[in-house]
C-alpha cells in the first residue's frame, strides 16, 4: 500500500489508486499521514479540516470521516491484529511505514541526488533525481492549499520540488546535455523567477549550447528585473558569470561526463 501526498491525495496498492473521498475527508488523511506513527490530537484534526469555523457538530463528522478512511484501509472486519489508524483517547494515530509515504520517499532520493552530484557523481544523481520527479502527479495535496494547517508542508514539498530540479539540471550540464538543462531551468525561473541561482544555471546552460547572446540578453534582463523589484544589482555570481562569457572563458565549457 502507497499513501500519496504529491499531487491528489490517493491511496493505491497494486491494483488501483483511490481517493479517499472530498476535500474534507482528504484533509483528514493528509494530516493524520503528516503526523503518522504519533498521537493527532482531536483539536489539530479539527483545525486542519475546518480551521476557525468548525460547526458544532465537527466532532461527530471528523469520526465518521476517520471511519471512512479506516474502512478504505481494512475493509473487512477486525482479525485481530492491529489496526493501522488507531482510536486513542482524545485522538487518532495512523501506523504507516516511511517507505509507504511518497513525499517521504521523494525527500530521501532528493537528498541522494544531492549528495552524489557533490562527489562529482553525475550520472547517478541524474538517475536518482530522475526517480524523484516522477513520484509527482501535480501540486503537492491539490485542493488542500487553503487548509492553513497543511499550507505549511505543502509549501515544504513545493520548495523541494524545484530544489530537485535545480539539482537535475546541474547533473544534466554535468553530463553535456545542455539543452535539457535549459528547458528544465525554465520551468524553474517560472515557478520562482527572482531566484537568482536557477537564473547563472540557464546562463551557463544558454552558454554551453552556443546561445552566447541569449545568455548576455538574460543577464540585462535579470538586472533589470532585480533593480525594478528589489531595488539590487545581480550578485558576485551572476556577474562574474557574464564577465567570463564575454571573456569566452574556456573554464565555462567543461568536457561532459561519460553518459
Amino acid at each position: 500500500m502507497e499513501f500519496r501526498l504529491l499531487g491528489p491525495v490517493t491511496i493505491a496498492d497494486e491494483n488501483r489508486s483511490i481517493s479517499p473521498g472530498g476535500r474534507r475527508q482528504q484533509a483528514v488523511v493528509a494530516a493524520l499521514l503528516m503526523h503518522r506513527n504519533t498521537f493527532v490530537p482531536v483539536p489539530r484534526l479539527i483545525d486542519c479540516v475546518w480551521g476557525d469555523e468548525a460547526p458544532p457538530s465537527a466532532v461527530n463528522s471528523l469520526q465518521s470521516y476517520v471511519s471512512r478512511f479506516r474502512k478504505l484501509l481494512e475493509p473487512g472486519p477486525p482479525d485481530g491484529s492491529v489496526r493501522l489508524v488507531r482510536s486513542v483517547p482524545g485522538g487518532y494515530s495512523l501506523h504507516a511505514p516511511d517507505e509507504q509515504v511518497d513525499g517521504v520517499r521523494f525527500a530521501r532520493l532528493v537528498s541522494e541526488g544531492r549528495s552524489l552530484l557533490e562527489v562529482g557523481r553525475a550520472m547517478e544523481a541524474y538517475r536518482c533525481l530522475t526517480r524523484a520527479l516522477r513520484l509527482w502527479r501535480g501540486p503537492a495535496m491539490a485542493g488542500l492549499a487553503e487548509h492553513e494547517p497543511l499550507a505549511a508542508e505543502i509549501a515544504r514539498l513545493e520548495e523541494l520540488r524545484t530544489s530537485a530540479t535545480e539539482y537535475q539540471a546541474t547533473a544534466a550540464l554535468a553530463l553535456g546535455r545542455n539543452e535539457e538543462a535549459v528547458a528544465l531551468l525554465k520551468g524553474v525561473i517560472r515557478e520562482c523567477p527572482l531566484r537568482e541561482g536557477p537564473r547563472a544555471g540557464l546562463m551557463l546552460a544558454l552558454y554551453r549550447s552556443g546561445r552566447q547572446a541569449e545568455a548576455l540578453a538574460l543577464f540585462r534582463t535579470t538586472r533589470e528585473m532585480l533593480v525594478d523589484e528589489l531595488g539590487v544589482e545581480p550578485g558576485h555570481e551572476l556577474a562574474r558569470l557574464q564577465q567570463s562569457i564575454l571573456r569566452q572563458d574556456p573554464a565555462l565549457v567543461r568536457p561532459a561526463l561519460p553518459v
